[in-house]
């Protein structure tokens, strides 16, 4: 269960003034950089990245970025403490019922802090309104 999120920094950059008028809904990142235990708490460092364009092409300009960074503190049991360690040591991902937990709150919290950097820019917000499913493959 997420007890504590925190975002540390916030970057907010417009590369093309020019290409603000096409510039398309961003590309959404979200990456799990660092993953620490004390005890029954988990803090887990994170990037969240909202990149846009002029268009979605591979080659299209590029309009400017959002760049949210921070860390998401769970508690748990220590058994389940010990399954995403095990999980992160060995294939450095997270259990997908906790994984899904993060990028959840994450795309929520980050969305809303970072609709006001967007405005601020004259940038489309980086909204996700749906919740996201993780399947194993």
């Amino acid at each position: 269960m997420i007890t504590g999120f925190t975002i540390s920094s916030v970057e907010g950059k417009i590369t093309s003034t020019e290409s603000l008028a096409k510039q398309r809904f961003p590309k959404l990142n979200i990456s799990l950089d660092t993953v620490n235990v004390d005890g029954t708490k988990v803090k887990i460092g994170y990037t969240f990245l909202a990149d846009y364009h002029e268009g979605d092409a591979k080659d299209a300009k590029n309009v400017g970025t959002l760049k949210l960074g921070g860390t998401v503190e769970l508690t748990d049991s220590k058994d389940k403490v010990s399954a995403i360690m095990k999980s992160w040591n060995d294939k450095k991902t997270l259990p997908v019922d906790v994984a899904e937990e993060i990028i959840n709150g994450l795309n929520f919290r980050c969305s809303a802090t970072g609709t006001l950097v967007a405005y601020a820019l004259g940038l489309i917000p980086p909204l996700v309104i749906s919740t996201t499913k993780i399947q194993e493959g």
